[in-house]
């Protein structure tokens, strides 16, 4: 099973002593800005080296960053696939499975920005990684596009790890979640524990709806739909 583990980790005074692991499901970090979370992911990638610490990942890891135009290489969606897979066939039959061939001559840098996330993440585990990275899945997406990127996470079969301040989001598609203040993990656990535990309004985030509905109803949700 491909993991991620980080155990002490220290990167200049941005990220001070942070463990954490992702072994399965979508893993959420969640944190006010300037927490750490973008720079997690880019130690995660290799991208950064840390200070200090131990980093355990896999050998293959896909990511999709906060802008997913930097993605594309390519003028049309089918193009992108193509060029990984070396056949139209392959690329097409992807895009089925995922409920988005209508997409595959569209040009990439016309796409809506749910668009565009949902090709990036897709062009991500195209080439068979181990595990993913996606930094703010939800910015700029509208409802609708928010739960096809839901749908799409939560059905990669392998370990998943968010950056995102969207609380609601997080709180429908995360199976864990590590809360940053500071550069430090104050809080982690399964998403629900955390939701509802004081730890988000002690430090002042807002609750999602679906957690003050819960909290009257005396039942944990992770929507009201």
């Amino acid at each position: 099973m491909s993991r991620i583990i980080l155990e002490d980790v220290w990167y200049k005074n941005i990220v001070r002593g942070v463990s954490m692991k992702a072994e399965n499901g979508v893993t959420a970090i969640i944190g006010p800005n300037g927490s750490g979370k973008t720079t997690i992911l880019r130690i995660i990638v290799g991208a950064l080296k840390p200070d200090k610490g131990r980093v355990v990942v896999p050998s293959r890891i896909g990511s999709s960053w906060q802008n997913p135009y930097y993605t594309f290489t390519k003028a049309e969606v089918i193009e992108e696939f193509i060029e990984i897979y070396g056949d139209k066939g392959r690329a097409e039959e992807l895009l089925k499975t995922y409920n988005l061939e209508s997409l595959k001559n569209s040009y990439t840098f016309k796409l809506s920005m749910g668009q565009a996330r949902l090709i990036s993440i897709l062009i991500a585990i195209s080439w068979d990684p181990e595990a993913l990275v996606v930094d703010e899945p939800t910015n700029g997406l509208g409802v609708r596009e928010k739960r096809m990127v839901e749908d799409l996470l939560k059905n990669i079969k392998i370990p998943v790890v968010i950056a995102s301040h969207d609380l609601d989001f997080v709180l429908r598609v995360a199976d864990y979640v590590y809360v940053l203040s500071n550069g430090r993990v104050v809080a982690g656990g399964p998403t629900l524990d955390v939701f509802y535990s004081s730890i988000l309004s002690v430090l002042g985030f807002p609750e999602p709806y679906a957690v003050l509905v819960g909290r009257k109803l005396g039942r944990r949700l992770r929507s009201i739909e």
